[in-house]
């Protein structure tokens, strides 16, 4: 027994129905956001941005007070500090105190400004304008960079003192202007990176 052919639809009906079949069949399409908006939801908040501000008038303050700010008489020192070579000068007892630079840098603690800034900063990339986008990336990787070594030439220096074989107190202050000389770099990539960001300055930092 043969069974009947089945019906013939013509083209009609047939390519509707057969455009919701497979409609129906295949699995929703996943929207992805805009370039535009991916870009405004991971950008940094005007507070976020602000921390910049802050810490380059931290880095000014460093710079403008460093023999100062670097240099502890007659102080309580920590484990570290009390490491390092004194000098008396007169009846004070004063000594070089390099891991202090680390403070004013992003690289002592948490609560600092510039912690961990470099992140934030390639996230502010996008706030930049396009023809600005060159002179940016650089600042960010001098920033990073310079940063980076000031806080290693600061130890290095905390550790030059004559308890460690060939330091002395004039290995320390030598090491420590080496980290000057990188903090200076620092702070002028930091400065290129908050005039491109459009950023109002901080108040001059003061403790």
């Amino acid at each position: 027994m043969r069974l009947p052919a089945p019906p013939k639809l013509d083209n009609a009906v047939a390519a509707p129905l057969l455009a919701l079949l497979l409609t129906a069949a295949a699995p929703p399409l996943l929207l992805s956001p805009s370039p535009a908006l991916a870009a405004a939801s991971t950008s940094p908040t005007s507070t976020e941005l602000s921390r910049l501000s802050a810490g380059l008038a931290r880095v000014d303050y460093l710079l403008r007070d460093w023999d100062r700010l670097t240099t502890v008489c007659n102080g309580v020192q920590d484990a570290t500090e009390a490491k390092q070579v004194a000098r008396t000068i007169g009846d004070q007892k004063c000594s070089k105190s390099p891991l202090i630079v680390q403070r004013y840098i992003g690289a002592s603690s948490t609560l600092d400004p510039l912690f961990k800034a470099d992140k934030l900063m390639i996230r502010a990339a996008s706030l930049v304008a396009p023809e600005q986008q060159e002179e940016y990336s650089s600042a960010v990787d001098v920033y990073i960079r310079e940063q980076q070594m000031s806080s290693t030439m600061a130890y290095t220096s905390s550790w030059s003192g004559s308890e460690n074989p060939n330091g002395s107190v004039e290995q320390i202050e030598e090491n420590l202007l080496e980290a000057k000389k990188e903090v200076l770099e620092t702070q002028a990539a930091l400065r290129t990176i908050v005039r491109l960001l459009g950023l109002p300055p901080a108040p001059p930092f003061a403790e």
